[in-house]
């Protein structure tokens, strides 16, 4: 018999930072860097989404999206 396992791993990186924080639960964050950089929002909270936030869109599109927002680079190692 097969079978299909399934996990949605959509803010896999928001629920990390918030086990390590537990103060950031509740609030719009995302993880990808500094809003200054060049990077990309690799995951944003469930909290940042009806701001129109998403994975893969430019951080300072993100940030004028949702400038109250907390940005955090993320530990990857975690």
């Amino acid at each position: 018999m097969k079978r299909i396992f399934h996990v949605d791993l959509d803010a896999f990186f928001v629920a990390v930072e918030r086990a390590h924080d537990p103060s950031l639960a509740g609030v719009p964050l995302v993880v990808g860097g500094a809003v200054d950089g060049r990077g990309v929002v690799t995951c944003a909270s469930y909290e940042a989404r009806p701001y129109g936030l998403k994975a893969g869109m430019p951080l300072g599109r993100a940030h004028s999206l949702c400038p109250h927002a907390i940005f955090m680079p993320g530990d990857y190692s975690r």
